[in-house]
């Protein structure tokens, strides 16, 4: 079963690490890439745990048997409309329903906090089509794409 903990549970560098792990088949398609993303993995795990009662607040690592297996993260600063953040999940445990249960999840949280709409940015790229399904099947609709550098972007959107 799935347990939700906060950051402080947590070291610095996990963050990064499960981003370069769950994102390392995204590295493989753009390897010119690499130092870009490592360096914003980095900089966003840094952010986090220096800052635990702001940005930190609002990440939650799913855990199995203790062990951190993804994170999510989530902004409530623009209500009354919710943003996600990260949806991770590694590798080996995607495809069981723990991403969908993630995202789930934060849509509890802004359902609680009586928000009127979600969204959710993700890529328009091979590797993102699962997360596209996911957002789809969890009643996302595609609001606009977003033309970017590297790969656009399809920005996604919930009623609550």
């Amino acid at each position: 079963m799935i347990v939700y903990k906060k950051i402080s549970n947590f070291s610095p560098g996990l963050i990064e690490n499960l981003l370069k792990t769950s994102y390392k088949r995204l590295i493989d398609y753009f390897p010119n890439e690499k130092e870009k993303f490592y360096h914003e993995w980095e900089n966003e795990d840094c952010e986090a745990f220096n800052n635990p009662d702001t940005i930190g607040e609002y990440i939650l690592f799913s855990c199995l048997d203790n062990n951190p297996i993804g994170f999510f993260s989530w902004d409530d600063r623009k209500y009354p409309l919710g943003i996600i953040g990260q949806n991770c999940i590694l590798p080996d445990y995607q495809g069981q329903g723990y991403g969908r249960n993630q995202i789930e999840s934060v849509v509890k949280i802004f359902q609680i906090k009586k928000f009127h709409e979600i969204r959710v940015v993700t890529g328009d790229h091979d590797f993102f089509i699962a997360a596209q399904k996911m957002y789809i099947n969890c009643g996302f609709k595609e609001h606009r794409k977003i033309k970017a550098d590297l790969f656009n972007l399809i920005e996604f959107s919930r009623q609550i």
